[in-house]
């Protein structure tokens, strides 16, 4: 969830949730939190980790990390992601959210993700 998110449906600013369903002509997405709670979110206001090439690339350091625990967040959220269960990619979005220097380095929106952002209509 967004930490600045304004009017939380759900009191949940900052938590980890899981998307139950996401209605794309609405913009809703509805998400279910571990203490079972529920609520409908705006595609914008969600976020989700990169892929792991984008987190930490193995190319070498083609982006800026602000400092040495940093660095060290990004390399363990991209081990994370590597081993892939369910239970690692849930650590890594809690290294993600403990970190905000590492947010624009390891996590997208879900509108983004989703390319929902692009469909703009325009009529005449």
């Amino acid at each position: 969830m967004h930490p600045n998110l304004e009017n939380h449906p759900a009191g949940r600013e900052g938590f980890i949730g899981i998307v139950n369903y996401i209605d794309s002509p609405n913009n809703e997405i509805h998400v279910v939190f571990t203490d079972e709670a529920e609520a409908v979110y705006p595609s914008d206001a969600l976020f989700k980790l990169k892929p792991k090439e984008e987190i930490y690339p193995t190319g070498g350091m083609d982006f800026a990390i602000p400092n040495l625990n940093s660095y060290k967040d990004l390399y363990k959220i991209s081990l994370l992601q590597q081993m892939g269960r369910s239970t690692d990619i849930w650590n890594a979005l809690q290294i993600a959210r403990e970190n905000p220097e590492i947010w624009k380095n390891s996590l997208v929106s879900v509108e983004e993700s989703l390319g929902l952002h692009h469909n703009q209509y325009i009529g005449r």
